[in-house]
């Protein structure tokens, strides 16, 4: 397992050079990206902060504390620009239902191993994750949330829940491009459009059976609400918030997601195993 680990960090070295090279190639294209980020985040916040600039205490949120969500919610979306936009990882039906998945199966690394290091960007998919971040920070320090070791490691452990969250939902998806590979091609990216347009809106007050769904079946709620009240209750109560039975759902949820992707797309595997694809693409392969 350790060699295995190795190997990955070789991997993520060797995309991270790979992103620079990119970089320093095309300095315009990737400061034209820089500004398209930049307008794209702030589009996916605004509606929200508008609302919650017009409605006093909209959602159970106050403004200040709906603007630390919003900074968790670009945050999440950094992380996966960061490690899982590259050579579509993040959506991997592209890569299933194109017939690109020989491309990794044949590399002398586990197929695991492989789909973890190759989405690495971290020069060309860094501007979100700052922007989160600068955002996360600002709207803590409104909120007036201590800013500790206590809650750095608790919103990093959230955060990893909320991506774990988001690709195990994108990749059950993809999982029906093995079966279905034209058809489901795209299906990767309607699913991250989910996330994107309706994780901004707290769900405070909806009522109780499309809260539960956006919750369970559909996971949105974990990925910039129930997180960031989880957060904001632990900077009010410390310690002794973290150890209630809301805040274990958020773990436990991601890790039951994750599993189910995992059996899924190994089942998937097999069947790709034993009749391939049917078709071939070469377009977005690089």
């Amino acid at each position: 397992m350790a060699d295995k680990i190795k190997t990955l960090f070789r991997l993520y070295r060797l995309y991270a050079k790979m992103d620079l090279l990119w970089f320093l190639r095309d300095t315009r294209y990737f400061f034209i990206q820089l500004v398209s980020d930049v307008v794209s985040g702030g589009c996916t916040i605004a509606g929200v902060c508008l609302l919650s600039a017009n409605f006093k205490n909209f959602s159970g949120m106050n403004q200040n504390e709906i603007l630390f969500m919003m900074g968790y919610s670009l945050f999440i979306d950094g992380i996966y620009m960061v490690f899982f936009i590259g050579n579509n990882t993040g959506m991997v039906s592209r890569i299933i239902g194109r017939g690109q998945l020989d491309h990794i199966m044949i590399q002398p690394v586990p197929i695991w191993t492989e789909l973890l290091a190759q989405g690495f960007s971290p020069v060309s998919g860094s501007p979100m994750l700052i922007f989160g971040m600068a955002l996360t920070y600002y709207g803590a320090g409104r909120s007036e949330m201590p800013i500790n070791a206590f809650m750095i490691l608790l919103f990093l452990f959230y955060s990893t829940c909320s991506i774990v969250s988001v690709l195990s939902f994108i990749y059950l998806l993809s999982c029906l491009a093995f079966y279905a590979p034209a058809a489901a091609e795209e299906i990767a990216s309607v699913g991250k459009d989910l996330f994107s347009t309706i994780k901004t809106y707290p769900l405070g007050n909806m009522r109780g059976f499309q809260k539960h769904i956006f919750l369970t079946i559909i996971p949105v709620g974990l990925c910039a609400w129930f997180p960031s009240t989880l957060l904001i209750n632990a900077g009010k109560y410390g310690t002794k918030a973290v150890f209630v039975p809301e805040a274990l759902y958020l773990p436990a949820t991601a890790a039951a997601f994750l599993i189910i992707a995992i059996i899924t797309f190994k089942k998937g595997m097999k069947h790709y195993e034993t009749y391939g694809s049917p078709r071939y693409s070469g377009f977005g392969h690089r």
